[in-house]
């Protein structure tokens, strides 16, 4: 993410992508996550079925808001949550568009890693930016598709007016459209974190290519400063997102660009 948003190291534990076909469009129910969230990712290995069709966006079990077009539609659904990997492609289109990041894929690539699609997901036990003050603990990790933490970032976006964040998960609640929690917030979230890291990396290391830029800016998300060149970077993290980004660029038939963590 930013200078300001500083995420521990993820561990790479052994296993394959786990993805299974769904109808065009449709957003599968969330459950718990069981073999990953933020702080873990996969090695190669995918498992995957073509697909096209219109994203929905919306929440994965909460029903969908109104249907976008959709380069990013894989019909695959993530195996370890149940929810479509399509069903935040509206989300994923609209704040990509507006950061002005040239590749939209990277970031559905990114919540695969993060969350499984899991909107409701809780991890980063390290609390990356301590406990602010007048902060609980729980209130101080990393949340939803992103992982986003409230507690590093400069945004109001997800907060109460007291300044704390904003944890409701009920979107039948009255707090839900402002929560963190919110899809459209935490991907606005991520999102602008990711483009801020490239403004970055493009004034520190000038004459890198767009696809460098992309992974120097996406390995800081997970863990600022570790983008040392155009070609050292964030290897550990970058590499599972790249794998979830290529088996998703098959499944949807997308331009995919070529990355090399």
């Amino acid at each position: 993410m930013t200078d300001s948003i500083v995420r521990g190291s993820i561990s790479i534990l052994a296993g394959a992508l786990a993805f299974a076909p769904v109808a065009c469009g449709t957003s599968g129910s969330a459950h718990a996550v069981t073999d990953g969230g933020s702080g873990t990712s996969e090695t190669s290995g995918t498992s995957e079925t073509s697909g096209t069709g219109t994203g929905t966006g919306g929440r994965g079990d909460a029903g969908a808001s109104a249907p976008c077009s959709d380069p990013l539609a894989t019909g695959l659904v993530a195996v370890q949550t149940g929810v479509s990997v399509d069903a935040f492609d509206c989300e994923i289109l609209a704040w990509a568009a507006k950061a002005h990041e040239p590749d939209p894929m990277i970031f559905k690539a990114i919540i695969y890693v993060e969350s499984r699609f899991n909107d409701t997901e809780v991890a980063c036990a390290n609390d990356p930016c301590g406990t602010p003050a007048g902060w609980t603990t729980a209130e101080s990790g990393c949340f939803g598709l992103m992982q986003v933490v409230p507690a590093c970032d400069g945004s109001d976006a997800g907060l109460l007016p007291n300044g704390q964040p904003n944890l409701t998960t009920d979107p039948a609640a009255a707090g839900w459209t402002g929560s963190i929690f919110n899809p459209s917030i935490n991907i606005e979230l991520g999102v602008s974190g990711v483009a801020g890291n490239r403004a970055q990396v493009e004034k520190q290391f000038p004459g890198c290519t767009e696809e460098q830029y992309t992974m120097m800016a996406v390995g800081n998300y997970n863990e600022y400063g570790s983008t040392k060149s155009c070609t050292q970077v964030n290897d550990a993290y970058d590499g599972p997102v790249v794998t979830a980004y290529q088996t998703y660029a098959a499944a949807a038939k997308y331009a995919a660009k070529t990355y090399t963590p």
